[in-house]
């Protein structure tokens, strides 16, 4: 998990999975070839959507690796590459200082970015009134081995690799701040023992949409719990 900086205008301070905006170079068709697991029939499927499936799991693994260095792609006829791998090694860097961009990364090292690799776990709406809002999908995905995780520096200042119970009780005693939809998707995470488990329940179950809101009589009363 990573903490956001403190100066940051939504949720400072806060502790939260790696994420963020889905591009529109996300469904860049020059991306295509790189692409493997899922055709954008499939990815609409899955979440439901009449377009743009590929994009949003493009974009989850994407931003899993500008935020947190964790890197679900292969280099092709390769295996997940180690630490001294080019890829992790320095275009990391180079893309968090908007040196180079996503698809320049897959067509240099010819990655296959492994889409089949995410589970589709959860979706939250924030509710109407605050300045930002988010609807935003929750993906897990099993941790490619060798690969260390790692802060940015700049839109995150720390980062924890924790077990979801731990993180509950560390947010129990003051120590970690997560907001509601985080606490709640590691609440469902500490249910299961394994991340084998984890995986089997996100191929098997359709995430219901959960927004933090009631109705009430025609005008619309909004409260977050």
């Amino acid at each position: 998990m990573l903490q956001r900086t403190h100066k940051a205008v939504f949720m400072p301070g806060f502790y939260v999975f790696p994420g963020g905006a889905v591009d529109r170079a996300d469904s860049d068709p020059a991306l295509m070839p790189h692409l493997g697991g899922i055709d954008e029939v499939a990815a609409n499927t899955l979440l439901n959507l009449e377009a743009g499936g590929l994009g949003y799991l493009v974009a989850a693994i994407r931003e899993c690796f500008e935020e947190a260095g964790v890197l679900l792609a292969r280099p092709a006829a390769a295996d997940w590459p180690e630490p001294h791998h080019p890829v992790l090694a320095d275009d990391r860097d180079a893309i968090m200082n908007g040196e180079l961009d996503w698809l320049t990364l897959c067509q240099r090292h010819d990655l296959r970015v492994a889409l089949e690799s995410l589970g589709y776990f959860d979706h939250w709406v924030t509710p109407p009134g605050p300045p930002r809002r988010f609807d935003t999908r929750f993906f897990v995905a099993e941790a490619p081995p060798f690969q260390q995780p790692r802060h940015d520096g700049q839109e995150t200042i720390d980062h924890c690799w924790v077990n979801p119970r731990l993180a509950l009780e560390y947010h129990g005693g003051g120590e970690r701040q997560f907001a509601t939809p985080t606490l709640s998707v590691l609440r469902r995470l500490g249910q299961f023992d394994s991340v084998t488990a984890v995986m089997e329940y996100a191929g098997t179950h359709s995430p219901r949409r959960m927004a933090p809101l009631s109705e009430e009589d025609a005008a619309e009363r909004f409260a977050s719990p």
